[in-house]
């Protein structure tokens, strides 16, 4: 049993690996540390040189200040402790040991605990609002706690939350005609004690408040804060009580009143680990001479050469997962990318790690056109997003839970109709196309709460990064979204709303032996199960399939009737007609393909509300039937023109003479070349991810966007298209047999011959 709350969209956090997501965040200017500093016991840490890094305000704090008076003490709170530590920016983390030791099982590296910890513990209660109205609130919830103590219901919590990290949550029926109501301040912020999981706050502090709840007989209502305002909304008497892992401090108690203790916690002391995976380069000065690879439309080779005045080469890819293929491959040393991308790539891949030093900070931008007369309501809509609610957002995509990696349901009415988002698909976890290629992210779930309070509907529309803006530009959507960093260069091109801060950081491998040999079956075995079976993305795969089989049939039939439609009209010589079709066709197959997409989709389609697969279909009909004329012309001009000489002579008219004697003659001339069109349309679709169609390349490169592997998605791809071509070849082939007298069997030729009359 979980508890709702609205639409707020929040997500357990898995301590460990979601802090680890925030190192890129902290990594903006100070060189990956290495002061030669071996911490081993608590009395290494009590010099003058040592950072420590504590709560502001909290319980850490007073004991560090006490038991290690001549330590540097670094504030920050625990979300940018532990990347902070790992970093080397602080020599060391004091805080609860349970919560770090959670952290470190489930995933954050660069850090271990000490075996010793500090002489004081934490004192752990909820607190009380002195405006409460319910009456003896306190006294109650002492009564409680004793109770729940005796009976060993509070030892059983602990042990299930915190020492098991067991989520399985209690059936707890509340009365159905309370005598009281009761409203409990948290934060969903501190797993195990109060976070979210799916759309559902739950912990031990959730679990503590349902029970209460039951036993005062009153029903319950939630209200989430971040820790200032949960201290401040239970002073000023917004909730009854305030249960979120709360630390007894003299500060707070002089705030609001505090029942007795809930339980005590010991305080660990983390610091770095050594045995930490190290950047195979360590400065600016080893990246000379070595390749820089980015993204397409990423223009960031002057803010690379500020840094590193004698790169060796950039190079350009259209998806990060090409681009850390390349980086493992060895064909390039370094990739530029921002840090929640980066982040993210290195905790999936122990033989990638983040550059020490970042390029430059830097800011996510949801994009607008230029002069957009709505985009002052769109920021007033983005400021009145609770901040809690944004980090929340940020909290959930980064974490290592997938499975509640949805966007909120968009169930407001919309009375201010729809508009269309331009976002990226291969960029997780801002923006990509999860199961069944929906596009999901941090950003979309972002652009979902400034529609909410737009009172407008979404429709996500997944393209190339390198597309975004332009699909902005042309007014084909009213937001770009997709990991966007702003820049002065894109602001002359587009307006922005700034949402998240960023940095431009380098991912590069890892130096020396990662450790994670495998045998070939088994990592075949996984790579299959990761790139197919997981989160059912063969569905992905298939819907791919649907796409390019559409668009290709599709094309085939108009193109075929439009260049046989061509030719009957230019056949007989018009010299207008002739003319026009000749420089027409030429433009269209002098231009390269995802040129004329994109003209088509850009521009001569730009004001139009029309799908990429119609588009495409449009452009190959063009291709197509451009293809089908000259081959007719081919297959024509190879007919004897005797045989137009002998028809006229035997009475047939001049359409007769064409579809009766000449085009039977011609079409098998034609046929072989005509097949190999098809073969190269097959294959010539695998562009049309440029305008924002999924189809079976495209569905590669989102799966090897999420699994950073290439060999099962290209080789699926590979052989799909060759059983395409296989298939409508033998079509074609099967058509030649039946046109073509020479290619059919003895029986067919002689099908309704009369053999051997007898008188």
């Amino acid at each position: 049993m979980s508890v709702k709350t609205g639409d707020m969209i929040r997500t357990k956090v898995i301590t460990g690996v979601l802090i680890c997501f925030f190192i890129a965040l902290l990594s903006v200017s100070d060189v990956y540390a290495d002061n030669g500093k071996t911490i081993t016991t608590k009395e290494d840490l009590n010099h003058e040189d040592v950072r420590v890094g504590v709560g502001e305000g909290g319980v850490a704090e007073q004991i560090v200040e006490k038991e290690l008076p001549k330590a540097k003490r670094v504030y920050m709170n625990h979300i940018n402790g532990y990347p902070a530590l790992a970093q080397g920016k602080i020599d060391a983390y004091v805080f609860e040991r349970d919560q770090m030791q959670l952290a470190i099982d489930n995933g954050c590296q660069g850090i271990r605990l000490l075996d010793e910890n500090m002489d004081e513990t934490v004192h752990i209660a909820v607190g009380i609002s002195p405006k409460s109205s319910l009456p003896d609130l306190k006294d109650r919830l002492n009564d409680f706690i004793r109770e729940s103590k005796a009976d060993g219901t509070l030892d059983d919590m602990y042990e299930r939350w915190v020492l098991k990290n067991d989520e399985t949550f209690p059936d707890i029926t509340l009365s159905e005609n309370p005598r009281y109501h009761l409203r409990v301040g948290t934060t969903g912020l501190v797993p195990p004690f109060s976070y979210y999981k799916d759309t559902q706050l739950t912990g031990y502090d959730i679990e503590l408040a349902y029970r209460f709840a039951k036993w005062l007989d009153a029903d319950l209502e939630f209200k989430v804060y971040d820790f200032r305002g949960l201290v401040d909304a239970t002073k000023a008497g917004d909730v009854d009580c305030a249960m979120s892992e709360l630390n007894v401090t003299p500060e707070r108690a002089e705030a609001m009143p505090f029942t007795e203790d809930l339980f005590e916690l010991p305080v660990g002391i983390a610091v770095r680990d050594e045995s930490a995976v190290m950047p195979e380069y360590m400065t600016f000065e080893e990246l000379g001479g070595k390749t820089v690879s980015m993204l397409t439309g990423a223009p960031f080779e002057d803010l690379v050469r500020s840094k590193v005045p004698d790169v060796g080469e950039f190079t350009f890819f259209n998806n990060t997962s090409d681009m850390l293929l390349a980086l493992r491959s060895g064909k390039t040393d370094a990739v530029l990318t921002n840090s929640a991308i980066s982040q993210l790539a290195v905790n999936r891949n122990a033989d990638m790690v983040q550059f020490p030093e970042a390029l430059k900070d830097g800011v996510f931008g949801f994009a607008f056109e230029k002069g957009d007369p709505e985009l002052a309501d769109w920021q007033e809509a983005f400021d009145a997003i609770p901040e809690e609610k944004i980090q929340a957002a940020w909290e959930k995509w980064t974490g290592s839970d997938e499975s509640i990696k949805v966007l909120p349901k968009q169930d407001w009415p919309g009375k201010n109709g729809t508009i269309t988002v331009a976002a990226c698909d291969t960029l997780e976890p801002m923006s990509y196309a999860g199961e069944n290629g929906q596009i999901i992210g941090f950003d979309n779930e972002v652009i979902l709460l400034m529609a909410e309070n737009m009172d407008v509907h979404v429709e996500f529309v997944g393209m190339e990064f390198s597309a975004i803006l332009s699909y902005v530009e042309s007014g084909k959507a009213k937001i770009g979204a997709g990991s966007i960093i702003v820049t002065d260069e894109r602001k002359e091109a587009v307006d922005f709303i700034e949402y998240f801060p960023a940095a431009f950081v380098l991912i590069v491998r890892a130096a020396g032996d990662t450790g994670n040999e495998s045998s070939f079956l088994g990592s075949v075995i996984t790579s299959f199960e990761k790139n197919f079976i997981r989160e059912d993305r063969w569905k992905m795969f298939l819907g791919g399939i649907i796409t390019t089989l559409e668009i290709t049939v599709f094309s085939i039939i108009f193109g075929t009737a439009l260049g046989f439609g061509l030719f009957l009209i230019c056949k007989n010589g018009n010299p207008f007609a002739n003319t026009v079709t000749r420089y027409a066709f030429r433009l269209i197959l002098g231009m390269p393909m995802v040129v004329l997409l994109m003209i088509l989709y850009y521009i001569i389609f730009g004001n139009l509300d029309i799908s990429g697969v119609i588009v495409s279909v449009i452009a190959f009909t063009l291709t197509f039937g451009a293809a089908v004329f000259r081959l007719l012309k081919v297959g024509v001009g190879a007919v004897d023109p005797g045989q137009y000489e002998a028809a006229y002579a035997l009475g047939y008219s001049v359409n007769h003479t064409f579809f009766r004697i000449i085009l039977p003659q011609a079409l098998p001339h034609v046929m072989d070349s005509y097949r190999g069109e098809i073969v190269s349309l097959i294959k010539a679709t695998a562009i049309v991810g440029y305008i924002a169609v999924q189809d079976l390349t495209k569905i590669g490169d989102i799966v090897r966007s999420r699994t950073y592997e290439a060999f099962f998605p290209l080789i699926a791809i590979a052989i799909i298209y060759f059983a395409l071509e296989g298939l409508f070849g033998f079509l074609v082939n099967r058509i030649h047999i039946k046109i073509d007298p020479k290619k059919r069997g003895r029986e067919a030729m002689l099908k309704g011959v009369k053999l051997h009359d007898q008188d």
